[in-house]
């Protein structure tokens, strides 16, 4: 289970910086990148005229986001209407010039028939919040602590954490789903012709921007300082799938082949990539569920990542490449019911059983 920052701060203002120094401040020459041999292909994601400060943006609000709708484990009362603006980037919601300002928004980069499915979870979320003076339990909605005491989230009567629901369907419904639907799906309308300074051609700045909403360094898995969503969950996987060097390897190498113009390479990358997104969505949502299992008899620790795992089986279907099947989506979330106070070991394990059958994960690892 991974905890996200609750508020924007200095830390994260330098990383941004960090990324707008590499993008608009490369010193290689435009020829050399383009006149590549294949000995010369980078070990880290170094490349001129990379910019994706875009992503780097909507992280950043998404990290607001996660804050503000985590504020309700203490006990605040949510504004839906202000959860929806910060979704949107209307009306100054983050109270900070680089965000406000930005003309950039989750809410536009949000799979499209789902972006009404997330509003209505934050009017859901909001009405829950009412309760966050009552103490949670089984058809009550309430803060549930965990029996040691350290964690407490707020529930519904069913047990469901809104909260790590959306953050973590939001992580596939845009970080994801951009990523491999958009930016890595339509290589072939792009130009790779005209160089645009600090942006390279288009087909060059659309890989980059892909690359921008994994949340990693340009020299991952070697640094692993910084890591945001799902760089975070690819690194937590990894000892378990063997996902961070294939994924970053095969974005080098899409890059460098875009940039050198050969596109049996780029296409054969471009299916890499999404196999090894896909299974890190996938071991995401088992990793959850295990440890729903292991805190069985804790109602706060096992809501609260079943919670998780519900928001990454969802994840799932936001790959049109995607190995599962919307059948088998479908019957990992059934078997995990609608009231995670009733669940059984047994329910999680037929939810894992399902997800796995298709990815064929060493389940001894998790």
């Amino acid at each position: 289970m991974l905890h996200k920052i609750k508020f924007i701060h200095k830390s994260l203002f330098l990383s941004l910086l960090a990324v707008l120094t590499l993008s608009f401040s490369c010193e290689k020459d435009d020829k050399l990148d383009h006149d590549h041999h294949g000995d010369d292909i980078p070990t880290s994601y170094n490349f001129s005229n990379v910019n994706y400060s875009g992503q780097a943006l909507r992280l950043l609000m998404l990290d607001s986001i996660s804050g503000y709708l985590k504020t309700a484990n203490e006990g605040a009362q949510l504004d839906a209407a202000l959860i929806k603006s910060m979704y949107s980037n209307t009306n100054s919601p983050f109270k900070n010039a680089l965000l406000d300002g930005s003309g950039k928004q989750l809410k536009n980069k949000t799979y499209l028939l789902d972006q009404n499915y997330f509003e209505g979870l934050f009017d859901s979320l909001a009405l829950v919040s009412l309760s966050g003076n009552n103490i949670g339990s089984n058809g009550k909605a309430g803060i549930v602590s965990s029996l040691n005491g350290t964690k407490k989230y707020l529930f519904n009567e069913n047990g469901l954490e809104h909260t790590q629901l959306i953050l973590k369907q939001l992580m596939g419904a845009v970080l994801y789903y951009q990523a491999t639907e958009t930016y890595l799906s339509n290589f072939s309308a792009d130009d790779n012709t005209t160089v645009v300074a600090g942006e390279g051609t288009a087909m060059e700045h659309h890989c980059d921007e892909a690359f921008g909403y994994l949340g990693i360094p340009t020299d991952f898995p070697t640094n692993t300082t910084g890591l945001k969503y799902w760089g975070e969950y690819a690194q937590e996987v990894n000892s378990k799938i063997s996902c961070n060097a294939p994924l970053m390897n095969a974005f080098i190498k899409l890059r460098y082949s875009i940039s050198n113009k050969d596109y049996t390479t780029r296409d054969a990358q471009v299916i890499i990539i999404k196999e090894q997104f896909e299974r890190i969505v996938a071991a995401s949502a088992i990793l959850e569920l295990t440890e729903a299992k292991e805190n069985f008899a804790d109602d706060a620790l096992r809501n609260h990542v079943l919670s998780e795992a519900l928001g990454f089986i969802n994840s799932l279907k936001y790959n049109s490449r995607k190995k599962i099947s919307q059948a088998q989506i479908d019957a990992a979330k059934s078997s995990l019911g609608t009231n995670f106070y009733d669940i059984t070991k047994v329910n999680i394990d037929a939810a894992i059983n399902t997800i796995n059958s298709v990815y064929d994960f060493d389940l001894t690892k998790f």
